[in-house]
């Protein structure tokens, strides 16, 4: 019994070694590529991981005077243009905030464009109907050479 027990141990740990060992590593996900951006005193500090067709990281909108907002971005990769929700606790408020965000990847920049937002059951989002705008962005991202590790 116990060299049966003893067999199905180290099968077991084998297993688990290589299926861990054996784990595809993604740069993409292991180390996020940082973009700034600055827009009078507005500053703008996005750190990106793109995955397939998904995109997530961290989104910080400093106000110099007043603080800053900081929250989670993720949403959807649609051909060059990323979609999907700013999640973020505003720096005057208590209460966590959703907002619709969309960036235009253009000549290696990230361009925040503007949309018409509507709500489904109490969830932001740009109106399908309408097309977004990146004729005047908020914010034009530039990359920062350096990855971020987290």
């Amino acid at each position: 019994m116990q060299k049966h027990l003893k067999q199905i141990i180290v099968c077991i740990a084998f297993t688990v070694l290589l299926f861990t060992g054996c784990k595809k590593g993604n740069n993409d996900t292991d180390k996020p590529l940082r973009y700034i951006a600055e827009n009078g005193k507005l500053k703008g500090i996005l750190d990106l991981n793109i995955v397939g067709t998904e995109f997530y990281g961290r989104y910080e909108i400093i106000n110099g005077v007043n603080g800053s907002d900081i929250g989670q971005v993720r949403g959807k990769i649609k051909g060059d243009t990323l979609i999907g929700n700013y999640y973020y606790k505003p720096w005057a408020g208590t209460n966590k905030k959703r907002v619709p965000i969309a960036l235009l990847k253009k000549d290696g920049y990230l361009l925040e464009g503007k949309g018409v937002v509507v709500e489904f059951v109490n969830i932001p989002h740009f109106s399908p109907d309408i097309p977004l705008d990146f004729s005047n962005p908020r914010f034009v991202f530039m990359p920062v050479t350096d990855t971020i590790s987290h």
